[in-house]
């Protein structure tokens, strides 16, 4: 009995955050299946707060400012090492966000019911898709994981000749696997 193999546990969810995010006075939650040995689906939240516009690079190119509120990503990740191990991963998400654009015209109707125009700020809601990759180390009988990652996202605008990038989903992120 005492020379037998112990059978591995094998964790089927994990929730993280980014570590680095409170710096910027934002936070994120992310969940994550597993299917398989190779592949996990996922959701994943973040708020953003004032402070995040300082590594920012979302719209550069334009003379309005934006500032994304909140992003709900769902995602889907291939690992090469497979799930219960340390190992390499690449992702591909989806994005909703709520942004706030100021500088813009914005219309609204003055007392005698006549379209005023005048520059204002505009909220909206706007979808985008992703690529990451990353790496994810396991410690303490594989229920700790901790992964460094980057990701890039494009956003859909009403301009869908100029595609812009953004950011997100990276960073170093500290989880428990259940």
């Amino acid at each position: 009995m005492g020379q037998e193999e112990s059978e591995a546990k094998i964790f089927r969810n994990q929730v993280s955050t980014n570590i680095l995010l409170p710096i910027f006075e934002s936070v994120d939650l992310s969940y994550e299946r597993t299917l398989g040995k190779k592949f996990a689906f996922g959701i994943a939240g973040a708020i953003y707060g004032e402070r995040i516009e300082e590594i920012s690079v979302d719209d550069e190119y334009n003379e309005l400012d934006l500032r994304t509120r909140y992003e709900i990503m769902p995602f889907g990740r291939i690992y090469f090492g497979g799930n219960q191990n340390r190992s390499h991963f690449l992702e591909v998400f989806g994005s909703l966000s709520g942004v706030d654009e100021t500088g813009r015209l914005v219309r609204s109707d003055n007392d005698q019911g006549f379209g005023v125009y005048d520059f204002g700020t505009e909220s909206y809601v706007r979808g985008g898709l992703g690529v990451g990759y990353g790496y994810r180390f396991l410690f303490l009988e594989n229920k700790l994981a901790v992964e460094a990652q980057f990701g890039l996202r494009t956003n859909f605008d009403i301009n869908f000749l100029v595609l812009n990038a953004a950011l997100v989903r990276t960073g170093i992120k500290i989880g428990y696997r259940f």
